[in-house]
């Protein structure tokens, strides 16, 4: 009897260190984001008007949100170039390919919205 009160004391005690494990990845998770977000978004704040906001963005060198800020670049730049090449091969006028290029880049904004927003 003791013994199985002692194996099943062990695998509590076992399943607690574990969880402490975890709790404390999760805390040393937590404050690392918070600190990126803190670090990217404190240069942004100070500034005053929006233009400037934007501008100033800094990110630190290890942003765990870089990799993601670069392919979703990428698959909106693939987005833009490929709009722009189809409207090269089939539009025949020079006025109407300049139009759909400034088209193309008032509505980028929307279709990253549209494919990435997170909300």
């Amino acid at each position: 009897m003791s013994k199985e009160r002692a194996h099943r004391r062990a695998e509590r005690e076992a399943a607690a260190v574990e969880e402490r494990r975890r709790k404390a990845a999760r805390r040393r998770r937590a404050d690392k984001r918070g600190a990126v977000v803190g670090t990217v978004t404190t240069p942004a704040q100070k500034a005053r008007t929006s233009a400037s906001r934007w501008w100033r963005r800094t990110y630190p060198p290890n942003d765990p949100f870089a990799r993601r800020r670069r392919r979703q670049a990428m698959v909106l730049l693939a987005i833009a170039v490929g709009v722009q090449v189809c409207a090269w091969v089939i539009v025949p006028s020079l006025g109407l390919r300049v139009g759909i290029l400034g088209l193309t880049v008032i509505v980028l904004p929307v279709v990253r919205v549209l494919l990435f927003d997170r909300r």
